[in-house]
């Protein structure tokens, strides 16, 4: 039974994250392989060895080769979600039917383009968002290597307090499912042509 404090649709509580003007809690550090941290208060999500290769040959493009992401990308955000949902839709999956698919996706996509800035980026891309002439729109300009970054720290977004356990699990599988879906194409979505080398 759900109580007045927990919620039993846990995937609409990550568009309300997204709009929070939230401090940054704790400054994350770039090299802290968080994907393994367990925390029974935060959903723990398993990256194959194949994405973790992948986020770490990211960070040292970026920050010991000063290497940046191509923008906008050749596979943007909202075609990976695009994708997801006909591949939900095709499968017949419950998740889709119910309305949880899509309700993820609408969260995710909130909170990209809300704490993309604050959260997301390396710090020696910033200067690459001054080019961008105001757009804010980061899930139509930016592809899967930013998009696993966030799948990385996604869990601190949500308390396990605050939804009963049948909510808290629904959204791990959930989030689990689209992570397994962006591993079968990781190599698609995160070509090793994706990036460019900063002229000195």
């Amino acid at each position: 039974m759900v109580t007045e404090r927990k919620r039993s649709n846990p995937i609409k509580l990550l568009a309300e994250a997204g709009r929070r003007d939230q401090p940054r809690t704790r400054k994350r550090n770039k090299g802290d392989d968080t994907i393994d941290n367990k925390n029974g208060n935060q959903i723990i999500l398993f990256f194959t060895p194949g994405l973790k290769e992948k986020l770490m040959k990211d960070r040292d493009l970026i920050v010991s080769k000063k290497y940046l992401v191509k923008i906008p990308s050749k596979v943007t955000c909202e075609m990976i979600f695009k994708e997801f949902l006909y591949h939900e839709k095709q499968e017949n999956s419950i998740y889709f039917n119910n309305g949880v698919s899509q309700d993820m996706i609408c969260g995710i996509r909130t909170y990209f383009n809300h704490r993309f800035i604050v959260e997301l980026l390396y710090k020696p891309e910033l200067p690459q968002i001054k080019n961008l002439a105001g757009k804010t729109v980061f899930t139509e300009i930016y592809g899967c290597e930013h998009l696993l970054r966030l799948m990385t720290c996604i869990g601190k977004l949500i308390s396990h307090n605050e939804f009963d356990d049948s909510g808290f699990n629904i959204l791990r599988m959930h989030f689990q499912r689209f992570l397994e879906f962006i591993d079968v194409n990781r190599d698609n979505y995160m070509p090793g042509d994706n990036y460019f080398q900063v002229m000195q």
